[in-house]
């Protein structure tokens, strides 16, 4: 198998199982046959699909496993069934064979999983949720400068250990382990952020030499933010109605400060404070949508 399609791989496996699971639902037949029919017919082509996969076929045939060998064997013996009392008319003992063809499916490919799938995904989620948890921190320590006290020390102190612990972890191959020390740093981060972002409203007050500095404090506060939301998003888990919102604060918060650089290489750093300040305000919404406490804006209200 080719590593780089691994991910993809196990994402359209997940895709499938989902599907499959969309489809258990009982149906009752006869108040809109036609509809029924369809779905019927996607149901018994997605089995088709799953029977048809060479790898897991493949898989499972090198397996010395006779018990998966037997439910893959079980699932083409009622998927040809399925196929056969749907072309007579059939639908209820369609239905039922298909759902038989899908149960003994799932139950063959979780007796021989596709670790190297596994194990590529695993791998890439490391790594991203890596990259991203170092940019965060970078970001927080600046913020908390060379010697940082109380809770914001102890916070610090847990993130980097954990972050070691996840390196170890991932090296000697146990990816779920590290991934899982991983996402308890992001919540230390996240904790250690959000508490850095609440108290500089309360204790901060920045004095800038004119509007270019200003307008520099406010991108750097404004990247901040930026790099906040995405590990709320990972870390929170908001749902589909909250990452439509977030989404659309976010995209607004884009557009606003492309529009303040525009005006500040244009020589007007007042009309770009408004919008830079204007784009921080859309990323603090998108931050309470997914339940994180932001700051307010510095400065006059644009």
């Amino acid at each position: 198998m080719n590593p780089a399609r691994a991910p993809a791989r196990a994402a359209t496996a997940t895709w499938l199982a989902g599907l499959a699971l969309s489809f258990a639902v009982p149906v009752a037949w006869g108040h809109d046959a036609a509809a029924q029919r369809a779905q019927l017919e996607q149901k018994i082509r997605l089995v088709a699909t799953l029977i048809a996969d060479p790898p897991t076929a493949q898989r499972i045939a090198a397996s010395a496993d006779t018990g998966a060998q037997a439910h893959l064997d079980e699932g083409r013996v009622h998927h040809a069934l399925a196929q056969d009392l749907l072309s007579r008319g059939d639908l209820p003992g369609a239905q039922q064979a298909v759902d038989e063809a899908l149960r003994h499916i799932g139950m063959a490919r979780r007796r021989v999983p596709d670790v190297p799938a596994r194990l590529a995904a695993a791998r890439q989620r490391h790594e991203q949720q890596l990259a991203s948890l170092e940019r965060l921190v970078e970001a927080w320590r600046e913020r908390l400068g060379a010697q940082p006290q109380g809770d914001d020390a102890q916070d610090l102190t847990v993130t980097m250990g954990l972050v070691a612990e996840a390196r170890d972890l991932a090296r000697s191959g146990l990816l779920d382990d590290a991934n899982a020390r991983l996402a308890r740093a992001e919540r230390h981060v996240l904790d250690g952020m959000n508490r850095l972002l609440h108290a500089a409203t309360l204790d901060y007050t920045p004095r800038f030499a004119g509007p270019a500095d200003e307008f520099r404090y406010e991108l750097a506060r404004h990247g901040d933010l930026a790099e906040l939301v995405p590990l709320a998003l990972n870390d929170l888990r908001p749902g589909a109605t909250a990452r439509a919102l977030i989404e659309r604060y976010a995209e607004t918060s884009r557009s606003l400060r492309a529009q303040a650089i525009v005006h500040f290489q244009g020589g007007d750093p007042q009309q770009a404070l408004v919008h830079l300040r204007n784009a921080s305000s859309h990323l603090e919404r998108a931050l309470a949508a997914a339940g994180v406490v932001a700051p307010q804006p510095t400065g006059d209200s644009p």
